[in-house]
């Protein structure tokens, strides 16, 4: 069972995928293709290791279908004489015949002991039957012309039959060689360096007399000042027939140390040119002296004899040396197709076919576009050991076509090309990478954002790229078509991040591409993909909506995401689904449901009659009808997602707009009930669910709307017939204010208060407990007045003792001292807590103060008055 939270886990399920298994050998599942034949919807599936029975050759693919499970074998490499072929880099369709080609980039054929690297690809009709092949950058075997001197000794130790014998070996050496590419040319050497015949004389066919006709020289042996010779008078000198680019080889032949030194470093100089060097000791010569003429591997290519006899015995093992040497590349002959290994990446390009061959040129790479006729597209600039072809591309811009081609090792920080179609491919634009070995261009694709046919973005992929803090490997760039960079993301710890990124079909219905990226060495080597969505201004948006990793399926998977593709509904259900390679896991995409939520209550407000403050009592009472309601609308193009339903869970917050205590409650016997939380299953367009928001006796603040929210998410446990998923994109949350009633004549309320008040007592007896009456009338003759309150202020000595409401227009509740924090000089009145109503008028309200005359000790005057008295 696997498990994922909100920021994990989209509309890609993961609990059911389908699997395909194979040979883990071999890696069954290393290129995987959605294919639509003339009869179904299939999977190809490459396994370039798979071996058959003879051993001769390797790499297979199939054909699987999803409704089955099982997996065919489509193809397996034949045996071919001298053959050994891997069919799997790269698998294509051809979308308008639906026709197939698979290529494989490791068609090796010998040369002489050396393995030339080309390729080869597949064609396959709409029934998937094979109906042609095609080698591409193909080398035929070129022997490489080689330049032998024999450097041989015509020093006084050797006797005349000695060096007959010498020259016999010789001779027959170059005679059973002459149907090779090898040419020929003689020295001897004593006290003085001689030429017997040259390169030239060899290929004229005068060497052979030049050779009989040569006299011993019997003088020193002076080793040193030969090969100098040799340097500057055969290979180094165009008259003597010598070929420049031709591999340099010399043999010596002596039965003495050298007499003299090496001053000219003519070793040295024999390295920097790379000649090959074989030496032959005779008789009792010091063989660790002549070790030091010979080249790598030293003891390979230094020989010692008894005699001159033994030249006879040497001939079949220098031939062979010799002979080998032809078929080597050495030296500053640059190869050009002979590890071309094209079909390392394949595109198609309307109808016709180009293939990356990151081999060509000493490994700068280079395309092939693939008709009746094989076209080279290069870029010039590109150093040694680039891999252009590594990954490549095909976009469109104006109906013009546009060709990207990556090479990861371009200047050790990689680069991808764009080449522009006119009537031939020509560079527009190099993007460059930024770190040294991060493999930037391992990996691409492309984005039309609004499906008109036009690309608008190119994502580069570089899984060696490296951050320390925070840590990650592998990086993702996206860049727009004018070559400014819009986005950067990471955001794998360790393997591989962006090894494969590839363009999915619409995921989640918002009618955009999206992007599915692989880091298949993540979690030990078990490997993980990433879902991006897309985004219309930056490609794709900055953080993933998924991360499947390999585990959550299956504890046996190795290197899952190594490839991708997703362009296909496999299952027929209007879904996306996503093929996986990693022993080919099909992972199928779930319906996505757009769900939004809507508040709405009933009455449209709060009626303030409710409300007592003054009545000092604990009742609730139930204010207003609140009705949740969902929109399900489906953005995929699934059938019967909505009827399916998908169950919902919800929670709803009363007076979110206050921390403290709550005015409105869910439950009517607590109060503290602000929240309430509900699962719901939605299987129609539109439903609703009421609740009944409750408040208490008495809420003092009517003037501040109460504010209900509701925050909703995808419940765990769904129906057994659901696997819709609720869009990343939907607001979940909801919010809705209800006002409270309010009679007002304009937007804000404006009370008119008028107070008007009289002493019943025209004097006042100051003595113990004496008392005076004040009579107050007071109108609203504006708009209702919210926590109205009356102020008495007075002399210390006095005190409040009564105050009542003797008429009014309406009820009437009124508390005092409540406000007053024990001031000895003021007494304050509520006047009928929340509002005091528009209209409202209390004619008489009666307040009695006595007189303590403990603390009354300044002289009251006596206070007559026929209208109005007022205290302060």
């Amino acid at each position: 069972m696997w498990s994922v939270s909100v920021s994990d886990g989209f509309n890609i399920d993961v609990t059911n995928p389908e699997r395909f298994s194979g040979s883990e050998e071999g890696f069954f599942g290393y290129r995987v293709l959605q294919y639509q034949s003339d009869s179904d919807k299939q999977i190809i599936v490459s396994a370039p290791l798979r071996r058959s029975t003879n051993e001769k050759a390797s790499g297979a693919i199939y054909s699987c279908t999803l409704n089955t499970a099982n997996c065919t074998l489509l193809y397996q490499q034949g045996t071919y004489t001298n053959t050994h072929t891997h069919t799997h880099t790269h698998t294509h369709t051809h979308t308008h015949t639906h026709t197939l080609r698979s290529c494989s980039p490791s068609l090796a054929h010998d040369c002489g002991g050396n393995s030339y690297l080309s390729g080869i690809c597949y064609h396959f009709n709409s029934q998937l039957d094979p109906i042609a092949n095609k080698t591409v950058a193909f080398q035929e075997c070129q022997k490489n012309v080689v330049n032998l001197v024999f450097l041989f000794d015509g020093s006084s130790s050797m006797k005349t039959g000695d060096f007959n014998q010498n020259k016999n070996f010789i001779w027959k050496i170059t005679t059973q060689l002459k149907n090779s590419s090898i040419q020929f040319a003689a020295v001897q050497f004593s006290a003085v360096p001689r030429t017997v015949f040259t390169f030239k004389d060899y290929m004229d066919g005068t060497a052979q007399k030049k050779l009989d006709e040569e006299e011993h020289m019997r003088d020193l042996t002076n080793t040193h000042q030969g090969i100098d010779y040799v340097l500057a008078n055969l290979f180094n000198n165009v008259s003597s027939g010598v070929d420049p680019d031709a591999t340099k080889a010399l043999m010596i032949i002596t039965d003495g140390s050298p007499t003299d030194f090496d001053t000219k470093n003519v070793i040295k100089r024999c390295e920097d040119q790379h000649i090959t060097r074989f030496v032959i000791g005779v008789g009792n010569v010091d063989i660790n002296k002549l070790r030091s003429f010979s080249s790598e591997p030293k003891e390979n290519n230094t020989f010692q004899i008894d005699n001159y006899s033994g030249l006879e015995g040497l001939l079949d093992k220098m031939q062979n040396e010799i002979y080998n040497i032809e078929g080597q590349s050495v030296g500053h002959r640059e190869r050009t197709k002979e590890l071309s290994q094209s079909g390392f990446s394949a595109v198609y390009d309307k109808d016709v076919l180009v293939l990356g061959a990151v081999g060509s040129n000493e490994w700068r790479g280079m395309l092939y576009e693939v008709g009746s006729t094989e076209m080279e597209i290069k870029d010039p600039k590109l150093n040694k050991d680039s891999y252009m072809g590594y990954s490549t591309a095909v976009g469109q811009r104006g109906g013009v076509s546009l060709l990207f081609s990556g090479a990861p090792r371009s200047n050790y920080n990689g680069q991808v090309t764009l080449f522009r179609k006119q009537n031939t491919w020509d560079v527009t634009t190099r993007v460059k990478g930024e770190q040294v070995g991060s493999y930037f261009g391992a990996s691409l694709c492309l984005l039309d954002m609004d499906l008109d046919g036009d690309t608008d973005f190119l994502v580069v992929g570089a899984p060696l790229y490296y951050q320390t803090e925070p840590r990650r490997e592998g990086r993702m760039y996206v860049y727009r078509l004018t070559n400014e960079k819009v986005l950067e993301v990471a955001d794998c710890v360790q393997g591989r991040f962006a090894a494969t990124v590839t363009s999915v079909a619409d995921l989640n219905g918002d009618e955009l591409q999206d992007i599915a990226v692989g880091a298949p060495l993540e979690d030990s080597g078990k490997g993980a993909i990433y879902i991006y969505l897309g985004n219309r201004t930056q490609g794709i948006r900055p953080n993933y909506s998924q991360r499947i990793l390999a585990r959550t399926i299956s504890e046996n998977l190795q290197q899952f995401g190594v490839a991708i593709d997703g362009v296909m509904d496999m299952e027929g259900d209007g879904l996306t689904d996503i093929v996986v390679g990693a022993r080919g896991t099909v992972l199928l995409a779930r319906p996505v449901l757009s769900v939004s939520a809507h508040l709405s209550f009933s009455p449209s407000e709060i009626s303030l009659d409710y409300f007592d403050c003054l009545a000092q009592t604990d009742d609730s009472t139930e204010a207003v009808t609140l009705s949740a309601c969902f929109s399900v609308e489906e953005k995929t193009q699934s059938t019967g997602a909505v009827s399916r339903g998908l169950n919902v869970s919800y929670e709803l917050r009363a007076d979110t707009a206050r921390t403290w205590s709550s005015r409105a409650f869910f439950l009517p016997r607590d109060k503290t009930s602000r929240s309430f939380l509900s699962s719901v299953l939605l299987d129609s367009h539109y439903s609703c669910f009421n609740h009944t928001v409750y408040m208490p006796n008495c809420v003092t603040d009517t003037v501040y709307p109460l504010l209900i929210q509701l925050n909703f998410s995808q419940a765990e446990q769904q129906p057994s017939s659901s696997n819709a998923v609720i869009n990343i994109d939907s607001r979940t949350t909801a919010n809705v204010e209800i006002p409270f009633q309010r009679n007002c004549g304009n937007v804000s309320c404006v009370a008119d208060l008028q107070l008007d008040f009289n002493f019943l007592n025209k004097t006042l007896l100051v003595m113990d407990q004496s008392y005076f009456i004040i009579t107050v009338s007071l109108l609203n003759k504006g708009d209702d007045s919210f926590n109205t309150s009356v102020e008495l202020r007075y002399p210390e000595g006095l005190s409040l003792s009564k105050f009542d409401t003797i008429k009014a227009s309406r009820r009437t509740l009124s508390s005092c001292g409540d406000r007053d924090d024990g001031a000895l000089d003021k007494t304050t009145c509520s006047i009928s807590l929340p509002v005091y109503r528009k209209g409202t008028s209390v004619r008489e309200i009666y307040l009695m103060l006595h007189l303590n005359i403990v603390k009354f000790t300044q002289n009251i005057p006596n206070i007559e008055s026929k209208n109005k008295y007022l205290i302060v």
